[in-house]
């Protein structure tokens, strides 16, 4: 069920426009200059990261992870070998236990969401902003305040207390790298996440209100987790509604698979739908593997190395990479994020020049026939000198940072600024 609000929006004058516009002028202006420093900024961060990586490249040697050479204390290293503890971690509230790297509890609540659209209508001279608001059932995993839906019916469709159990992460604090030792951060950046496989046997423990396994998922009917008790079983089943939903998803013929496949994530049950509330909990796990280190030796841990510039190199791979293609990469994702960066300068500068412009938009967006022509011809100019500063600024940052590069680029803003003038001086004399 979808509820529909609706509000009129005051259609502003032309002189209303017009003051806002100039308003926005100096806001405009302010974002115009903005688009400077972050571009300057970035061509510095592109080429001392550039620098940074290129004497990391210079400077690392690739050591064996068997034996620790104390000769190569404070060098910076590549060590490839198997990430292995001999930890036992374990989940007391599920009885989950694990020789693994890395121990991770996901905890979702099956809850009623609301989700909203927003539309505008002319009616006559007046605007109707209209807002439906929808609402599904979703597995989430974090609380939903029904509170404050639009739908008052809807207000009390979640419970308060809507997370009985917390999502948890156990990392082995004895972590080996053959005879490295490997800490907390360097396991934190590894990926090779796993579902835990329970054994064949598993139950959940009696400490768990309700708790009922399928299929690597634990389920908690809302009711057992809030009154701490066994809930009502299903007379057909044997069993709690909500595991009688999910056996039901996986149970039933193919021509109504896909329907009932929905029972667990939120759409309806041909048997028993989960309620609002109802608990899912599911593990997974980082194992012991293969992954590659290039930090700074000393002793037998690694740690960050610093460059000549003082900041830091460090990097954690899984599996056995070559240090070669480690620095590649990340080479090719400096480049990536300087492009990105000079992007997002780019059109900061542009949009700012737009709102500057903006008055000249407004000024003839009564008269149709030059409104389309005036804002398109704003836009080309705001383009244009964007792009010119733009380059300028790129070109004055690389004569700082690297001058070869810089000069031609400076000629190039230049050369695109004197196009500019020179298509305005044309174009006025032709109105003359």
């Amino acid at each position: 069920m979808a509820v529909t609000e609706e509000r009129i929006v005051e259609n502003p004058s032309w002189g209303q426009r017009l003051g806002s516009s100039f308003k926005g002028v100096l806001a405009g202006f302010a974002l115009f200059i903005a688009g400077f420093p972050i571009l300057f900024w970035n061509e510095g961060r592109a080429v001392d990261t550039a620098k940074r990586l290129k004497e990391g490249a210079g400077a690392v040697i690739d050591v064996s992870a068997d034996k620790v050479d104390p000769a190569n204390d404070g060098k910076l290293v590549h060590v490839s070998g198997k990430a292995d503890t001999k930890d036992i971690l374990s989940d007391e509230a599920f009885g989950i236990t694990n020789n693994a790297l890395r121990l991770m509890r996901t905890v979702e609540v099956y809850q009623t969401v609301e989700h909203s659209e927003t539309t505008r209508e002319k009616r006559g001279d007046k605007t109707v902003e209209k807002t439906t608001y929808s609402y599904s059932n979703e597995w989430r995993s974090s609380p939903v305040n029904s509170a404050e839906f639009h739908d008052a019916s809807k207000r009390s469709a979640n419970p308060p207390s809507a997370m009985p159990f917390s999502n948890e992460d156990r990392i082995a604090a004895n972590v080996t790298l053959g005879a490295f030792t490997l800490n907390e951060k360097h396991v934190k950046r590894m990926g090779e996440k796993k579902k835990f496989a329970f054994p064949l046997d598993f139950k959940v423990p009696e400490t768990v209100p309700g708790g009922q396994y399928q299929n690597g998922v634990i389920y908690v009917p809302y009711n057992a987790a809030l009154a701490g008790t066994t809930p009502q079983t299903s007379a057909s089943t044997g069993m709690s509604p909500l595991l009688a939903a999910a056996r039901a998803a996986t149970n039933v013929t193919a021509a109504v698979a896909n329907a009932a496949a929905t029972a667990i994530t939120g759409g309806r049950s041909v048997a028993v739908a989960p309620v609002p509330g109802d608990v899912r909990v599911t593990f997974s796990v980082i194992l012991p593997h293969e992954v590659t280190v290039v930090e700074q030796q000393d002793g037998n841990t690694l740690l960050p190395w610093a460059a000549s510039d003082g900041e830091t190199l460090s990097f954690v791979r899984d599996g056995r990479v070559p240090a070669a293609k480690i620095f590649a990469d990340a080479q090719s994702a400096n480049s990536k994020l300087t492009w990105l960066l000079r992007l997002v300068g780019l059109l900061v500068m542009y949009f700012g020049l737009k709102k500057v412009l903006g008055p000249i938009d407004t000024l003839v967006d009564v008269i149709p026939i030059l409104n389309g022509i005036v804002a398109m011809g704003t836009s080309l100019a705001a383009g244009l000198v964007s792009g010119a500063c733009a380059l300028l600024t790129i070109g004055v940052a690389w004569i700082y940072y690297r001058p070869l590069i810089g000069i031609p680029l400076v000629v190039a803003g230049v050369a695109l600024l004197v196009m500019v003038f020179l298509k305005k001086k044309k174009a006025a004399a032709v109105v003359v």
